[in-house]
């Protein structure tokens, strides 16, 4: 019965609507990396713990790739240590084709640089460019 509890709380830090992950997609800062993508950014509502989504598209493969692919990430971030994640931030981890086949040391140490990457560029963030024309004079 203690399991099922657990896994609800789990489930319930989980990122499982389309509007967040449209959200970190298009506010968000991400960092590419070998095996996969990090997109970051600030929850929406005041939360003391971190949230993750996953993604695998079909450019990974079939249905068994994909969820293999998933659940290669859930393994990761559950591998994270606590320093490395910050309360009220919404996390997505994008499977790339190459993270079936890669050491799990080489992807915990890829996401421990990619958090570091994202979370930089969410404590020093870039002015919002300019679209528009040039005026000549």
């Amino acid at each position: 019965m203690a399991k099922a509890h657990k896994k609800s709380l789990q489930n319930s830090l989980r990122l499982k609507k389309r509007s967040d992950f449209l959200r970190l997609q298009h506010k968000g800062v991400r960092q590419v990396m070998a095996h996969f993508i990090l997109q970051a950014g600030k929850a929406p509502d005041p939360i003391s713990r971190s949230r993750f989504g996953f993604t695998a598209s079909k450019k990974i493969g079939n249905a068994v790739c994909r969820n293999r692919a998933k659940r290669r990430l859930r393994a990761l971030s559950h591998a994270l240590d606590a320093p490395a994640l910050r309360a009220c931030t919404d996390y997505v981890l994008i499977a790339r084709q190459s993270v079936l086949g890669a050491e799990f040391a080489s992807l915990a140490a890829d996401l421990q640089k990619a958090m570091q990457a994202v979370h930089k560029k969410l404590d020093n963030p870039l002015p919002p460019k300019k679209h528009g024309h040039k005026q000549q004079n």
